[in-house]
């Protein structure tokens, strides 16, 4: 009874955790279809104004860098009540921003709670769940990190149409509130804490250069002559050179760069972080597209992501037992052409995408994308040893969080060097640098399959010996 009782406690601990990641990663895009909404009113242009998602999600890359030294250091109770305070008072800042400086503060301080969050969601699946289990789970944290940001931007359109933009933040902070107060009940401490010193030299310097990263492949709007993308690019190259320079000369980093040391986590690593660029940097093209393109309301662009996330996020949990009997190869690679496959679809008809078409479209992208992307997570951590598990997650929650903001961030940039162009109206612009947008996706997914080619024969390659 008591071991009965036991599980069923970790399995509500673990949707406490999901419940609370999933209201921080539906912020994540909640705010891309009012975009044209705030661009007036704070009178900013699309390229400064996408910072509050890129922003958001930049914060979350860099808290998630600690992840790994904050789940030896600090209980889950800690780390969870801590989570959610944060983000419910940068959720509430965010309300009642004046100007788009403390909308940007907000954001980030909501960040810092979504950051802990997440990654504690998939150290607990490992940590607490059995081995033969983890598909499953994996597939129910995974329906979770990638139904939400899609989902953000039906929600944001519906609220912002029927309200305004300052509602998405004051409703999920009750929602988070609740989370909090039920999370607290079921959540406990499950190993012992560990008192190890922070490396905080190690952890700005690998900060600053995904802040310089990021920064710098914004200015691709500006054109790839701006002095200012080269310098922040060098800048950012220099960084991670210095980090992995002391990280060398250092115990008990940050991140064991001895995760890398396994070639297929590298390529299982890198699908995972293209298969999230490609999610949210689409779901922040489209639902621009509608509403500059096709002249539609906020509303029909957030609901317009709407059917196919539901669709796929139903089949998630599916998708996770398929991976549980039938192995990694046949989801991963079905999914990956799917992403491709949309991607394609997007750029061949990108001048002329109706409502219906934009919808359908969308549905192969997010059946791909749900197929591939729990389960691609769960074949890469397989590979890795127990006691580096933990910081194997911290690389792809951080991957995955900075793809999605680097993702945004070369969209945005790609669909501001057509927009602005003056030869042709404002609505043909944006739909050519949408086309061009989908190319890229295009692109990263063939790089995606290439990955999963390279992590199957380095699989087999490792077996046979």
């Amino acid at each position: 009874m008591r071991s009965k009782k036991s599980n069923l406690k970790n399995v509500f601990a673990i949707l406490a955790l999901a419940f609370m990641s999933f209201v921080g990663i539906l912020t994540e895009t909640s705010l891309n279809v009012t975009f044209p909404t705030m661009m007036k009113q704070f009178n900013v242009s699309l390229d400064i104004i996408q910072w509050t998602t890129t922003g958001y999600l930049l914060m979350i890359a860099i808290i998630m860098l600690a992840s790994s030294y904050l789940n030896k250091r600090f209980t889950a109770r800690q780390q969870f009540a801590c989570a959610c305070l944060a983000f419910m008072i940068g959720s509430l800042i965010s309300a009642a921003a004046p100007g788009f400086t403390i909308l940007l503060l907000g954001r980030l301080i909501s960040a810092f709670g979504a950051g802990l969050s997440t990654p504690l969601m998939f150290n607990l699946i490992v940590e607490i769940m059995p081995r033969p289990k983890w598909g499953f789970y994996m597939g129910i944290a995974g329906l979770v990190v990638a139904m939400a940001p899609t989902l953000g931007p039906a929600f944001g359109g519906v609220i912002n149409y029927y309200f305004n933009w300052r509602w998405i933040f004051i409703i999920v902070t009750v929602f988070a509130f609740i989370v909090f107060l039920c999370g607290l009940i079921v959540i406990r401490k499950y190993h012992e804490i560990q008192k190890e010193k922070f490396l905080w030299l190690n952890f700005i310097i690998l900060s600053l250069a995904l802040i310089s990263l990021t920064i710098g492949l914004n200015q691709i709007s500006h054109g790839l002559g701006n002095w200012l993308f080269w310098t922040l690019l060098v800048i950012a190259i220099l960084l991670f050179e210095i980090f992995i320079h002391l990280s060398k000369k250092t115990e008990n980093n940050i991140i064991d760069l001895k995760v890398f040391e396994q070639k297929g986590f590298i390529y299982g690593s890198l699908a995972y972080f293209l298969l999230q660029f490609v999610n949210i940097g689409t779901s922040f093209v489209l639902p621009n597209y509608v509403q500059i393109v096709n002249g539609q309301t906020s509303l029909v662009g957030g609901l317009i992501l709407l059917p196919g996330s539901i669709l796929a996020g139903l089949l998630n949990p599916y998708f996770g037992r398929l991976y549980d009997r039938m192995g990694a190869k046949f989801p991963l690679y079905l999914g990956g052409s799917l992403v491709t496959l949309s991607g394609l679809l997007f750029a061949v008809f990108g001048m002329h995408l109706s409502v219906l078409i934009l919808v359908l479209f969308y549905g192969i992208l997010m059946l791909g994308h749900r197929m591939a992307f729990s389960n691609t997570l769960a074949e890469t951590l397989k590979l890795q040893s127990s006691d580096l598990r933990a910081d194997a997650t911290a690389v792809c929650q951080t991957a995955q969080q900075l793809a999605g903001s680097i993702g945004t961030t070369i969209l945005a940039a790609i669909m501001a060097i057509w927009q602005n162009k003056h030869n042709a109206p404002y609505s043909v612009l944006t739909a050519q640098g949408s086309q061009v947008a989908f190319i890229v996706t295009t692109v990263l997914g063939g790089l995606i399959l290439f990955s999963y080619t390279r992590l199957f024969s380095i699989e087999k390659e490792k077996k046979n010996k």
